[in-house]
């Protein structure tokens, strides 16, 4: 099959899911719920947390609630959100009866793709609406933007990455709630912890060149390895 045939698939479908998506809002409106009532819940907390500190084990104080630990709480944020509302993608093509067409028609690459630039569509859409009201709401900065804007693209297609990636095993196994979240939590995990490495890049004193590439490299490598591993194992899940 031609590459100009495969992405052609890919954004054919990526647009039959845009077109579904606005019109029965359905991962829009879980993820935005869910993301609106966690930052209520932000906002009444902070009432509390923004005076506490903490000691180190050098013995000096410092706030518990500063930017990484904002950037932090931010992200865990995306990521259940990102649960919430993306793990329909596939089961809605079982449901329906269309993921049968899709495997006829399309190739199993094609069908990934498109839904990896739906689902990251979906997710960049919530995270353009939610970051600037998170950040007024706890007074979290920018810090570095050469670092920021890395931690936002590259973090949230590798969130995208692995919720495709689980929502099509999940979709398999008929069980996607449960299912769902026990597969992608390891994943999760992972991601967190380059998030969180690279957010104390963001706000610290001192930022070089190197710690930019290593940091942000990092999380830019985990989004394409998850991506490369799952596009070339996905059509034995797909066509099994």
């Amino acid at each position: 099959m031609s590459g100009s045939l495969w992405y052609q698939q890919a954004v054919a479908l990526w647009r039959k899911d845009l077109r579904a998506e606005l019109r029965t809002r359905v991962a829009l409106g879980s993820m935005g719920v869910f993301a609106l009532a966690s930052l209520m819940l932000i906002a009444l907390s902070m009432l509390s947390l923004k005076d506490e500190v903490f000691v180190d084990a050098l013995g000096h104080s410092h706030l518990a609630w500063d930017n990484p630990a904002k950037m932090a709480l931010l992200w865990v944020l995306f990521c259940f959100a990102a649960f919430a509302g993306l793990s329909h993608s596939f089961v809605h093509e079982e449901s329906t009866g269309t993921a049968q067409n899709l495997r006829l028609f399309m190739s199993a690459h094609a069908v990934y793709a498109g839904k990896l630039f739906f689902n990251f569509t979906v997710l960049g859409a919530i995270m353009l609406v939610i970051t600037p009201i998170y950040m007024l709401l706890t007074g979290m900065q920018v810090g570095g933007i050469m670092v920021f804007v890395p931690i936002m693209v590259w973090g949230g297609m590798s969130l995208a990455a692995v919720a495709t990636t689980v929502a099509a095993l999940a979709s398999r196994a008929h069980t996607s709630g449960a299912l769902f979240g026990a597969i992608g939590l390891p994943m999760l995990i992972v991601l967190l912890v380059l998030i969180m490495q690279a957010a104390k890049l963001c706000y610290s004193a001192h930022i070089d060149t190197i710690s930019i590439v290593k940091d942000t490299g990092g999380l830019l490598s985990y989004g394409i390895l998850i991506i490369t591993l799952s596009a070339l194992s996905f059509h034995f899940v797909w066509e099994d």
